[in-house]
């Protein structure tokens, strides 16, 4: 099995100080950011340290535990017709469009990721010191 290739150490101190730039942001609007696991309702930020073009810094909503669970056992029981489904869909839809707006309005580089293992997900390409250039 071929070894996963991360970036170089300085990209990857690049990526986490574009993190926690995205994470003071979000913060400062107002919003929970999750890292690392939490299982609570927030933005959270993920640190894709991979040497390759899904590599970067990746925003996603992340409903309370009550929705997401109640969406993904009716996913499990086949009932795709449930409410709660299309309503943990739209509120990812929605938090997505307000971060988006967010960023943008904070002069980051972002861009809506069409990684297909990151649904609903925001890329940051930039910082707003890189975004301005």
């Amino acid at each position: 099995m071929d070894e996963f290739e991360h970036v170089e150490s300085d990209s990857e101190v690049a990526l986490e100080m574009l993190a926690s730039q995205v994470a003071g942001e979000l913060e400062l609007a107002g919003l929970t950011v999750l890292r690392e696991g939490n299982i609570h309702a927030g933005a959270e930020i993920d640190v894709d340290t991979g040497a390759d073009e899904s590599g970067g810094i990746y925003v996603t909503w992340s409903t309370n535990s009550r929705l997401s669970l109640a969406a993904a056992l009716a996913v499990q029981q086949g009932r795709f017709d449930d409410p709660a489904i299309q309503h943990s869909g739209t509120v990812k839809q929605i938090m997505r469009k307000a971060i988006f707006e967010l960023l943008q309005s904070a002069r980051f580089g972002v861009e809506e990721s069409d990684d297909e293992m990151r649904p609903l997900s925001i890329r940051v390409t930039a910082s707003p010191a890189h975004s301005a250039q």
